[in-house]
């Protein structure tokens, strides 16, 4: 049986390798070499990670599977938030596990440990934002009890997107 272990991490290298080859598997298929080459190098570079991983309301969290990183989730509360949700608000901006990875559980470790992280901080609801044409990270969150809460526009290079916003109240431990 393989090793899962989840860890706070720091490491902007493997946060990015992570970031960027995720975010490639998952979205190669639906958008342009070129937006998605000026989204790593915008969004994904080594020092807006950095930036992001400095920032005390942000935490990454790194998924190993027998000590190899195999996803990741980031969360934010107060002002790192994407979206003025408030205080009482843990938000995971982002959740992605390598597809070799996929279905092993790992994901699900990664929400539920979400949840943790709100429940230790007092809050009351975690949010997310998630492509309006990803039909299986929608089933995904519908399964935690995420629903629709409203819209924000998501840009990939010069591609404007939809994303979805979805809510769940912070589940009670159990």
């Amino acid at each position: 049986m393989p090793m899962i272990q989840m860890d706070r991490s720091d490491d902007v290298d493997v946060i990015r390798a992570l970031s960027v080859d995720t975010f490639a598997q998952t979205f190669a298929d639906t958008n342009t070499k070129e937006d998605l080459d000026e989204y790593f190098a915008n969004n994904l570079s080594r020092d807006e990670l950095q930036r992001e991983i400095d920032d005390p309301d942000s935490v990454f969290l790194v998924a190993s599977v027998d000590g190899e990183p195999a996803g990741y989730m980031k969360t934010n509360i107060g002002a790192a938030q994407t979206e003025p949700m408030g205080d009482d608000s843990l938000e995971i901006q982002r959740l992605y596990i390598l597809r070799d990875y996929k279905h092993h559980g790992l994901g699900t470790n990664l929400m539920h440990t979400a949840f943790d992280m709100a429940r230790a901080q007092g809050k009351t609801r975690t949010w997310l934002g998630v492509w309006e044409h990803n039909d299986p990270a929608i089933a995904f969150y519908k399964r935690f009890g995420f629903t629709r809460c409203g819209s924000h526009t998501f840009v990939v290079g010069h591609d404007r997107q939809t994303d979805l916003l979805m809510q769940t109240p912070v589940p009670a431990r159990g």
